[in-house]
């Protein structure tokens, strides 16, 4: 496995009676990528439903892997429709995080 560079962690709240909305569509582009995007190696989305909460995470080798998809035309029409996700979002917050310390499926520390 290569070693993780970059993440990429957003956390959304849904407007109210949304938040299936919001799993759904912060849960497709990520799935969309696998096996698609080079350097991709781990992803999660996760729902905090007393928030009303999505965060989704997703790992890299290099930030570039997921810049360079999303700059792409693929990766535009991968990410969804603004329109939809201004219906459903009513906040946003993303961080651009360098690893420092985990670790990731297949990585299992020696007993």
């Amino acid at each position: 496995m290569s070693a993780p560079g970059y993440s990429f962690v957003s956390v959304s709240t849904a407007k109210p009676g949304r938040l299936d909305d919001l799993i759904r569509i912060a849960s497709a582009p990520s799935e969309r990528m696998e096996g698609r995007v080079p350097g991709l190696i781990a992803r999660q989305v996760g729902v905090d439903r007393e928030r009303n909460a999505v965060v989704v995470w997703t790992t890299y080798v290099e930030k570039s892997d997921l810049y360079d998809f999303l700059a792409s035309d693929e990766g535009q029409e991968d990410h969804g429709d603004g329109n939809e996700m201004a219906d459903i979002i009513e906040s946003f917050e993303m961080y651009d995080l360098t690893p420092v310390s985990g670790r990731l499926p297949g990585d299992v520390p020696a007993a």
